[in-house]
């Protein structure tokens, strides 16, 4: 199956992807720590809010690492395995370290990671339903 090539990198989301990669996470966990503070669970709000964050920071070295992929270059299968499992590897021993020292409340820092992925996949799939309607 031959792709067309086209120059550049393989994704060129711009400013408007960067903004919806960090601004929908940043205030969803800023609406956490708030909602938190005020029912008197500061730790949780911090705990959700860094889980967030360690999603946005994957999110970020993820797309870094597509923007250096370029069509010319056909990258092999195992650079893109090793360079995944390398940054999920750090990300994953990060999130479990602060969860262990963080107990009995740590647990909550892997449900922000996670939550972290819906809004990821909320987000590509609007994108994508907006660009299946303009063609």
């Amino acid at each position: 199956m031959a792709t067309a090539s086209t120059p550049g990198p393989v994704i060129a989301g711009g400013r408007s992807h960067l903004l919806r990669v960090l601004v929908l996470p940043a205030a969803c966990a800023a609406v956490a720590v708030v909602v938190a503070a005020f029912v008197g669970h500061l730790q949780i709000g911090l705990l959700l809010a860094a889980g967030v964050a360690l999603g946005a920071v994957n999110g970020l070295l993820m797309e870094a690492a597509t923007a250096r992929l370029t069509p010319d270059a056909a990258p092999t299968r195992k650079v893109i395995v090793k360079s995944s499992l390398g940054r999920l590897g750090l990300i994953t021993f990060v999130a479990l370290a602060i969860a262990f020292f963080a107990r009995p409340d740590g647990w909550l820092l892997l449900l922000g990671l996670a939550g972290y992925q819906l809004l990821s996949l909320a987000a590509a799939l609007g994108a994508a339903a907006k660009e299946a309607r303009v063609g």
